[in-house]
């Protein structure tokens, strides 16, 4: 068993150390240049096979190819709700897709979006570059505190995904727990396995890194003797600077964040020295304020650098990123990220997890968006926002899935409707008091 890892490693090895020459050689003040140039090759595939810009360009509104930054900075933002509404008009029609994914996170508002095989392949190796800031090695052991929504659904292709993840990850040194159930009981149940497994390095979503952490303290000695390399937050930030520093105390290893959505993979990750260093070769990443200009603190937006099956062209996160370094208006690095918060439900003190509740959900095409609201004395009702009438077996199959991810979600109300509740500010968080 301890081969198949090594062979994994091997594999990588020559497109690794090549990635990693290129970020060391390649000259900052040339990112930019480089950037466009990457794109026009891009840009004339995405003018033949994508709807949305094919249009663009035969109305004259963009050209044909981009000399520079100021005539790149006309294409239109995309936020991910005009994609969701619009989706066949993003999607690159050169190839079928291989398969289809789904964003979660804090919205409520989950994008299904096509994808390729091979974007896969060509950001693998930027992941281990990431990685090796913290000296991490594609052949290490790792503890991932996640989502498991691969045991939902129902038919061939869970099977398929239990075999593969019940059998296929520790071949290759990865031990899954999930994150839906973060009760004491089984966060104690974690910090156990973790103990036993000796993983090199851990991944999970932020705060339920720091639940761990918190509900482990007195293991602290016991995690301290594994000598990990890092643990590694994502999918949200840290409540405070303190809660991160926390965890780094009770793993007694660095503490590191990685930036990464569904729809656009890797993007960015904590270096030990500090800031957050992107993958600038993979995305040409700008920060902008609320009137579109470039700023050095403000919303992210990003083009993605390699074929897709659905091209991300200034696509808006929704983020917020702060003290950009830049070359030009092109973001290499920057200090922090806000505006990434996936709340808790509490259910008879468990918290659950945002992203539990997106892959009950999720599943079907019908559902455009969903929210929970609740009630001073605690009493949930689950929103689903659907361009098409939800019938019994809609309901019924949602209602499995929250099962499967805690018993008492399989009783919770669940009510269709037309829109969903907002904030003052006008945005739509997929937990809210009623």
């Amino acid at each position: 068993m301890f081969y198949i890892p090594k062979i994994r490693e091997k594999l990588i090895q020559s497109q690794l150390l090549k990635e990693q020459k290129f970020y060391e050689e390649y000259p900052i003040e040339q990112i930019e240049k480089y950037q466009i140039q990457e794109f026009n090759k891009l840009w004339k595939d995405i003018i033949k096979h994508v709807q949305y810009y094919k249009k663009l360009v035969e109305e004259k509104k963009l050209p044909q190819s981009f000399e520079s930054f100021d005539q790149f900075k006309d294409i239109p933002i995309i936020s991910r709700q005009k994609i969701s509404s619009n989706i066949e008009l993003f999607i690159n029609s050169s190839k079928k897709p291989d398969e289809w994914g789904t964003t979660g996170g804090s919205t409520g508002n989950p994008l299904q979006f096509p994808k390729w095989h091979s974007e896969r392949q060509i950001t693998e190796p930027s992941i281990w570059y990431l990685r090796s800031f913290y000296n991490i090695k594609r052949s290490d052991k790792m503890f991932r505190l996640w989502g498991h929504s691969h045991t939902m659904g129902k038919g061939i292709s869970r099977i398929k995904n239990k075999v593969v993840f019940g059998i296929g990850l520790p071949l290759v040194g990865y031990k899954r727990f999930s994150a839906y159930d973060l009760s004491e009981e089984k966060l104690r149940t974690a910090g156990d396995q973790i103990i036993k497994f000796k993983p090199k390095y851990i991944i999970g979503y932020s705060k339920a890194l720091y639940m761990l952490a918190k509900v482990n303290e007195d293991r602290k000695k016991h995690f301290h003797k594994l000598n990990l390399k890092a643990v590694l937050g994502a999918a949200e930030a840290y409540d405070r600077d303190e809660d991160r520093e926390f965890v780094s105390e009770i793993f007694g290893c660095p503490a590191g964040l990685q930036y990464a959505t569904m729809e656009a993979n890797y993007i960015a990750q904590t270096h030990p020295d500090g800031d957050y260093k992107t993958l600038w070769k993979n995305n040409l990443i700008e920060c902008i304020d609320d009137e579109g200009n470039p700023s050095n603190s403000g919303r992210i937006v990003i083009t993605t650098l390699y074929p897709k099956a659905l091209p991300l062209v200034r696509y808006e996160l929704g983020d917020i990123i702060e003290n950009c370094k830049k070359n030009n208006n092109s973001v290499y690095s920057f200090e922090s990220i806000k505006g990434r918060n996936n709340d808790f439900l509490v259910i008879d003190g468990t918290p659950i997890h945002s992203e539990g509740i997106t892959h009950a959900v999720k599943f079907s095409e019908k559902i455009l968006a969903y929210q929970i609201r609740y009630t001073k004395d605690k009493v949930y009702t689950l929103y689903i926002k659907s361009n098409q009438k939800l019938d019994d077996r809609d309901i019924k199959e949602i209602r499995k899935r929250l099962k499967q991810v805690d018993k008492r979600l399989s009783n919770i109300s669940i009510i269709q409707v037309d829109q969903l509740k907002q904030t003052i500010a006008g945005k739509t968080k997929w937990l809210m008091a009623e």
